[in-house]
């Protein structure tokens, strides 16, 4: 894809403050990831892809939100919230022990709270493509002339 840099320069510089407008958080560079380190989780990103895409009248029909992130039902489903509330204490406990006897290794190194499911999770790189060409396209699979 051939790009003038002017055109890759006001992109780049509309979608970061986009991003850090939405997040409230500095993009650091192109793999700057939207959930992951924006911490845009949910119906956060849902909607901030949604009004991206409208914004910019993007076809993304052959993108599958459910492979890049989790939707605020996989974040905050009920039997997790109740596993981690009940968990809590004895990882409260095993974080004060290891406060306190850094070497010492606690049972539970980890929180009990049930982990994510690991998902692609779009980047800031991801979103300038996609608007240089005008639909859901992932920077690896993009070249890029200048």
């Amino acid at each position: 894809m051939k790009v003038q840099f002017k055109e890759l320069r006001r992109t780049y510089i509309e979608i970061k403050d986009y991003l850090e407008n939405a997040s409230g958080e500095n993009v650091n560079g192109l793999n700057t990831k939207i959930a992951e380190d924006l911490g845009l989780w949910g119906d956060d990103n849902y909607f901030l892809l949604e009004e991206f895409v409208k914004k910019h009248n993007l076809n993304f029909e052959k993108f599958d939100y459910s492979e890049y992130f989790e939707s605020e039902v996989e974040l905050f489903n009920g039997s997790d919230a109740l596993i981690g509330l009940l968990t809590l204490p004895f990882w409260i406990v095993a974080r004060i022990i290891k406060w306190i006897f850094p070497k010492v290794k606690t049972p539970f190194e980890n929180s009990f709270l049930p982990t994510k499911n690991e998902r692609t999770d779009l980047t800031f790189g991801d979103l300038i493509i996609c608007k240089l060409k005008g639909e859901f396209c992932l920077r690896k699979n993009t070249l890029v002339e200048i």
